[in-house]
């Protein structure tokens, strides 16, 4: 099998910490390229990593014919912009969470993907796990019964500032962060919501805490909280 030849666009710490290390040690994959706006940064980076190219522009690595599948970790507000410049450079994207900050900005992203033929995933990488896969076994196999409520909460408290994840302007907040990963379980184990209600505390033009509820045919409901001024849970 001929190995996938990743890119990482940016030097963001998600992709530092979890993804580039995941490659390094995947066998069906390898980290071949890495940019940032900071072309120093991006050959510090790709040194520390051992990685072969560096680029001081996003563009000139979706420009590198070499490169078979792009990672975009970018701020929220970035997700779609570079995902689709990156799908209309022939690239497969796996983008972190959550797509978009909007579902506008989303179904661009899924038309973008379309129209290239490339493949765009979500980075929800529980999905994956096999503990998880087998939950959704047990749940869709009857093995609990009819399922008619789910609870979720994700939270915990950011203590850096300034902080993307508090600002506005970068498609920051609770929700966006951490509740994804409640609704996309809720959807995952329950289907697609008909009906949705939410309460929100707001600092600086994001939301700090959240909960929110989820209606889904046949009577099933989803209860989230979260949040980035919480206990962690």
């Amino acid at each position: 099998m001929t190995p996938l030849r990743w890119g990482i666009l940016s030097t963001a710490r998600i992709g530092t910490r979890r993804v580039i290390p995941a490659i390094l040690r995947s066998r069906t994959g390898v980290a071949a390229a890495i940019a940032s706006r900071d072309r120093d940064r991006a050959t510090a980076t790709a040194a520390r990593f051992g990685i072969p190219r560096a680029y001081g522009s996003y563009e000139a690595l979706l420009a590198d014919p070499e490169i078979d599948a792009i990672y975009n970790p970018l701020p929220n507000s970035l997700h779609a912009e570079w995902t689709i410049a990156a799908a209309e450079a022939g690239k497969h994207v796996l983008c972190e969470k959550p797509l978009a900050h909007n579902a506008a900005d989303a179904q661009r992203m899924v038309d973008a993907a379309a129209r290239a033929g490339i493949l765009l995933q979500e980075a929800f990488m529980y999905r994956f796990h096999p503990q998880i896969e087998r939950l959704v076994d047990l749940v869709r196999g009857g093995a609990v019964g009819r399922p008619w409520l789910v609870r979720a909460a994700f939270s915990f408290t950011v203590r850096t500032s300034p902080d993307i994840r508090l600002s506005p302007a970068l498609g920051g907040g609770g929700l966006l962060d951490v509740g994804c990963y409640c609704v996309n379980l809720s959807r995952l184990l329950l289907g697609e919501p008909d009906g949705a209600a939410a309460a929100v505390v707001e600092e600086g033009g994001v939301d700090v805490r959240a909960a929110g509820l989820l209606t889904f045919p046949g009577g099933a409901a989803a209860l989230i909280d979260c949040g980035l001024r919480a206990p962690y849970r």
